[in-house]
């Protein structure tokens, strides 16, 4: 899958083109920036994904991305920044985005974000500045404590994952990929205290929550 990153900070953007080969083999990233550059890019319509940092030269806050929606309206973009908030993720999403990638997460997780996306899901982060994920809207429907952090997404994870569902057969029923299915569970992991899914199903049916 080609991946076009346009990020006006090399470090960054030469650390995705040397890593990605060993960590994501299947992504060829591709590295621009400016937003001129997104535009003129050649081949651009056979881009899998698009991702535009948020405060890149040209890129005029959002307006960059409604430019690049107009001349490749069937390309899914992102967008990214190190600016990590609600506020960015909403507008981002409201914008047409698939997802809003805080660069505050590890390199890994980035790619895995990218190919997520890529692969037709969508990748939102929390409020945190910690670049947590969390790709449904609204609040946890059950539960008080630790479970009320919880977004609907991930609860309808926990609840798959209580059943005693592999990664690839949550993603199955959810229709998620199973990269995607693994951000979830990090998340929820993190957001639960635990380190692992055997102490996420015991915390889970020891406080008798209703999933």
């Amino acid at each position: 899958m080609r991946i076009l990153v346009a990020d006006d900070h090399t470090l960054l953007t030469d650390t995705l083109e040397l890593q990605s080969s060993g960590l994501a083999p299947d992504l060829t990233v591709e590295t621009v920036a400016d937003l001129a550059s997104v535009l003129a890019h050649a081949d651009s319509d056979q881009l899998a994904l698009i991702v535009l940092d948020l405060h890149m030269p040209g890129m005029n806050g959002l307006s960059g991305l409604a430019a690049v929606r107009r001349k490749l309206p069937n390309v899914p973009i992102a967008v990214m920044s190190g600016e990590v908030s609600a506020a960015n993720a909403e507008g981002a999403r409201a914008a047409g985005a698939v997802g809003f990638i805080p660069k505050t997460i590890r390199l890994k997780d980035m790619l895995n974000a990218i190919r997520a996306m890529a692969s037709g899901d969508r990748f939102f982060p929390g409020s945190d500045a910690s670049g947590s994920v969390d790709s449904a809207v609204g609040s946890s429907p059950n539960g008080g404590g630790v479970f009320s952090a919880l977004t609907k997404r991930e609860f309808q994870v926990l609840r798959e994952l209580c059943t005693g569902a592999s990664n690839i057969e949550i993603g199955r029923n959810l229709s998620l990929e199973p990269v995607t299915v693994g951000l979830y569970l990090r998340t929820i992991y993190r957001k639960l205290g635990v380190q692992s899914r055997v102490q996420a199903v015991k915390l889970t049916l020891e406080s008798g929550v209703d999933i």
